[in-house]
This record gives C-alpha cells, sequence and structure tokens, in this order.
C-alpha cells in the first residue's frame, strides 16, 4: 500500500474511532463503574444505557452487613442530593442531561438495605430453665448415669 493510501486509511480509522466513542460516550453503551465519595463514605456502582445498576451498589460490602447497610443508606442520600443539584442546573450538556436522569431515576427506586445490630435480649427465667434442660438430655444420651438421669429429670421438671 502506498504512503497517501495508509495516511487515508489512518484518518479513517481515527473518524470513526472518534464517531464510535461518541457514541459510546452518549448512549452509555459500555458498563461503567464508577465510584463516587459522598459525607466520607465510598460508594461504588456500576451504570449502563444511563440505569444505575441496582445489584452493583456498595457490592463490594455485600459480606459485611453493617458496612454495607451504611454504605447503601448513603448511595439513596447521595442519588437524591445529585438528582437535586443537576435538576437545578440550566444548560446541561446532553450528558449532563442524562446523568440528571439516571440519578434520579436511582434516587426514586433504589431501596438500601437497612440493618440493625444489637445486643441480644436477655434471656427469661423460664428460657433459661429450659436451656439447662436441654444440655443435660444431651450429657444424658452420652452419659446414663443414675446421678445425671436424676439431674436431668430434675431441671426438665423446673423447666415445665
Amino acid at each position: 500500500m502506498d504512503p497517501l493510501s495508509q495516511l487515508f486509511a489512518a484518518y479513517l480509522e481515527m473518524v470513526s474511532n472518534n464517531i464510535t466513542n461518541a457514541y459510546v460516550d452518549a448512549a452509555n453503551t459500555t458498563v461503567t463503574a464508577q465510584t463516587l465519595t459522598y459525607k466520607g463514605t465510598d460508594i461504588r456502582f456500576q451504570h449502563f444505557l444511563w440505569q444505575v445498576k441496582q445489584e452493583s451498589v456498595c457490592a463490594d460490602l455485600k459480606q459485611q452487613a453493617t458496612s454495607y447497610s451504611k454504605c447503601t443508606q448513603q448511595a439513596k442520600a447521595m442519588f437524591t442530593d445529585l438528582c437535586n443539584q443537576l435538576s437545578g442546573m440550566k444548560n446541561l450538556n446532553s450528558k449532563g442531561r442524562s446523568l440528571s436522569r439516571m440519578y434520579c431515576n436511582a434516587s426514586l427506586s433504589y431501596k438500601p438495605m437497612i440493618a440493625i445490630i444489637g445486643k441480644p435480649e436477655e434471656k427469661t427465667e423460664q428460657q433459661l430453665k429450659e436451656k439447662a434442660c436441654n444440655q443435660l438430655i444431651l450429657v444424658a444420651v452420652e452419659n446414663s448415669s443414675f446421678e445425671i438421669v436424676k439431674l436431668k429429670d430434675k431441671a426438665c421438671t423446673e423447666a415445665k
């Protein structure tokens, strides 16, 4: 191929790549991973076709219930804040309008996971008696000596 043909081919490839990249960017036709920091929390999510992929929000924290819960609640608040901020801006370009719609849709549809982990409730006296009875039943299965059976019977009578 002569140099002029090579130059023309390179030019056509560059132009077609620019057009393709502009279309991919405008239509958001590739899954895009995003990390935004909101009030000290790193929120990771993916979006595709200008829709937040709900299952991807804070997915890196799913194994840590408390952190995951906090992250998803912060994500919901962040989507709402971004929606409000972008909706209030005038003269947004098409990408800005698409982002605004994406965050507003996420603000309305995203459901955070709310987990509250606290101390277990104290056991009642009756529950403690039932537990003692059950433990002695297990011991009696392995060791059926007269003393164990007698202790088991006493504990189970008190539990009833």
